[in-house]
């Protein structure tokens, strides 16, 4: 089993390569099997290091880790450490998660979201790009749940506490759902709201 550690870069003494924006600025990224260190990787993120969210997430059977921060997600080879793919988020990074979705020939596929503040962007497991769907929110996405083919999730709609459900197609992004109040309070999402 991988696990991937987020280090300051001070807390690790030996130069590694780095990513992003040409600097040796940001967090060390080691990956592990047990104790085993496979590979370690410094991720600048330049002018978008001051967005507070950072995620990883091991995709085991694409054969990668994902590494997200700023306004962009790395993907790393889960061997090598080498960098495979890239993706731009321009709406700024918040969240990752892994889903299973219907697959155009039938049965279930992998999917990675990745959750932008405003955006939601859906890549296959060779790590191209299914769909985005853009402006799903003003301030955050989070995911609730995949279920059958749709992604039920919480868009922020006017911060703070502003979090309504939404429910997009799995297969294509589109929004299927909005609802039209919000159902958290300021205390954020899973605070229920007195109605």
């Amino acid at each position: 089993m991988h696990s991937v550690e987020r280090l300051e870069f001070s807390e690790w003494p030996h130069p590694v390569p780095w990513l992003g924006a040409g600097g040796e600025q940001g967090a060390i990224y080691v990956l592990r099997r047990g104790d085993e260190v496979l590979w370690r990787v410094g991720i600048d993120f330049g002018e978008a290091s001051h967005v507070p969210f950072r995620e990883e997430l091991v995709w085991e059977s694409a054969g990668v880790v994902a590494l997200g921060g700023g306004d962009a997600v790395y993907v790393l080879d889960l061997g090598t450490g080498a960098a495979r793919a890239r993706i731009a988020v321009p709406s700024l990074f918040g969240h990752l998660a892994l889903v299973s979705v219907p697959a155009v020939g039938g049965g279930n596929a992998e999917v990675l979201l990745v959750l932008g503040w405003t955006d939601v962007h859906a890549i296959d497991g060779q790590l191209a790009p299914c769909w985005v769907a853009r402006d799903v929110a003003v301030d955050g996405i989070l995911l609730r749940e995949a279920r059958d083919q749709e992604l039920h999730m919480l868009a922020e709609m006017d911060p703070p506490g502003g979090w309504v459900g939404i429910v997009l197609d799995a297969r294509t992004g589109a929004e299927l759902s909005r609802e039209a109040e919000p159902v958290f309070d300021e205390e954020g999402p899973g605070a229920p709201v007195d109605r």
